[in-house]
């Protein structure tokens, strides 16, 4: 938990930085941000954490099976249908290991604790202006996500999800953007996809989230 919270903490430091830095700039140039198209695109690219808040399974002796955070990657394609509002599709790909609780069978041993977590979400984007270079951004949505193991027995697993997220955006005066964002992604864990013992399996909750900074392009 300690690394986790350094390592959002880290990520949030740079991106206030960046952030700032992209304001100063915009500020410095004294010159009007350009105003996006109702019926224009938006390209975003950005990078970040992947923080797991709930574990895959409770056990009752308190070594719970769970996943480890890691690195997150996205893609972000939006649609201006207003000036303040767009219609998003959004894939991720976010790397992970597993740490194999009391709950899982002992022979149980690889060939790797290696897991990675595909996503595709969709929704509304909507952007409320603080200022002439700054505007804080409401993402809701929802869509799935795919759970691959690398682990004896093991079985691959799709989950629907929640895709709820606050942030912030720099605008200048050009087509480019830094964003900012923190991700709220409610779903559930099928516990019998793995290979358990001594429990009986059920949905359990399985709450992440990303934590990220990035780039957008309006062509």
């Amino acid at each position: 938990m300690k690394q986790m919270t350094t390592a959002c903490r880290a990520l949030l430091l740079a991106a206030g930085a960046t952030l700032i830095a992209t304001l100063a700039g915009a500020q410095a140039a004294q010159t009007p941000p350009t105003e996006p198209l109702q019926g224009s695109w938006r390209f975003s690219a950005s990078a970040g954490a992947f923080v797991p808040r709930s574990a895959l399974i409770l056990a009752a002796d308190g070594h719970n099976t769970e996943l480890a955070a890691g690195p997150h990657f996205s893609l972000d394609v939006q649609y201006l249908a207003t000036k303040h509002a767009a219609v998003y599709a959004d894939a991720s790909t976010n790397f992970s290991t597993i740490f194999l609780g009391s709950s899982i069978r002992p022979t149980v041993v690889g060939p790797s604790n290696q897991v990675m977590l595909v996503g595709g979400t969709t929704g509304v984007l909507v952007s409320l202006p603080t200022s002439d270079h700054l505007q804080v951004t409401l993402r809701l949505g929802g869509g799935f996500k795919w759970y691959s193991f690398d682990l004896t027995d093991a079985q691959d697993q799709w989950r629907p999800t929640g895709d709820i997220g606050l942030g912030l955006r720099g605008v200048g005066a050009g087509p480019i953007e830094v964003t900012m964002e923190v991700r709220y992604l409610p779903s559930s864990f099928d516990q019998g996809k793995l290979p358990i013992r001594g429990i009986a399996p059920q949905a359990q909750r399985q709450n992440d989230l990303l934590v990220a900074i990035g780039v957008s392009i309006r062509p």
